[in-house]
C-alpha cells in the first residue's frame, strides 16, 4: 500500500513505524488505536532484505498499548472483523501471527524467532461441536521460545515459559514452564529476566 493512503487511514498519527522492505496492506474500515508504537521490520543483520509484513482486514482492529518491536520476516495478518491487541516487548525474526477472531498480548513479552500464534484453524471441521477460532491470551513478561506454537484457545499466564519447538494446545499458568509436544507444565513457580 502507498505510505500516503496509509498515512491517511492512521489520521497523522505516528503509531506505526515502518523500517525498509516493510509491505502495509491495511483496509480504509480497519481501526488502529491506543496510545502505543509498533516498529515493523527491526534488523538484526542491516543487509538483509526479508520483507515484514502487516495486513489489517475490513472491519479489523489493531491496538497498540506500548513500544512493540517486529522483526524483519515476520507476518502479522488480522483478518476481517478480528480484534489483535498488543502492549510492549518484541517479535523476532520471521514470527507469524494469524488473528481470524481474537488475539491478545501483553506487556514485556518475549517472542523468539519462527514462532506461530494462531487462533485459528483456518478450515472447517465437519462436526456439530467444532470451533473454528477460539482467542488467544498471551499475558504479561511471557517468554515463548523458538519455533514453538500457540494453538487456538490458549491463554498464557504472566511470568510464564514456553519452550523451544513446543506445541501449546492447552493453557499454560502463570509462572510455569510448558515444553514439549504437546506441551506439558514441567516446573511451577519459575521467575525469569
Amino acid at each position: 500500500m502507498d505510505i500516503s493512503v496509509v498515512n491517511s487511514i492512521l489520521h497523522g498519527n505516528k503509531r506505526i513505524a515502518f523500517k525498509k522492505y516493510s509491505r502495509v496492506n491495511i483496509d480504509r474500515s480497519a481501526t488502529i488505536s491506543g496510545n502505543g508504537k509498533i516498529s515493523l521490520g527491526n534488523k538484526e543483520n542491516k543487509k538483509s532484505k526479508q520483507e515484514t509484513r502487516l495486513s489489517l482486514g475490513k472491519n479489523s482492529e489493531l491496538m497498540i498499548n506500548g513500544q512493540f518491536g517486529v522483526g524483519f520476516g515476520s507476518d502479522i495478518r488480522v483478518f476481517d472483523n478480528a480484534k489483535l491487541e498488543i502492549g510492549s516487548g518484541y517479535l523476532n525474526g520471521f514470527v507469524q501471527i494469524v488473528c481470524a477472531n481474537n488475539i491478545k498480548i501483553g506487556d514485556n513479552v518475549a517472542i523468539a524467532r519462527d514462532v506461530i500464534i494462531r487462533d485459528t484453524d483456518a478450515h472447517d471441521i465437519l462436526e456439530d461441536n467444532h470451533e473454528k477460532t477460539l482467542p488467544v491470551k498471551i499475558g504479561n513478561h511471557v517468554w515463548i521460545g523458538t519455533r514453538a506454537i500457540i494453538m487456538k484457545g490458549v491463554n498464557i499466564g504472566d511470568g510464564a515459559i514456553v519452550g523451544a519447538g513446543s506445541i501449546v494446545t492447552k493453557d499454560v499458568p502463570a509462572n510455569s514452564i510448558a515444553v514439549g509436544v504437546p506441551a506439558k507444565v514441567i516446573r511451577n513457580n519459575v521467575e525469569w529476566y
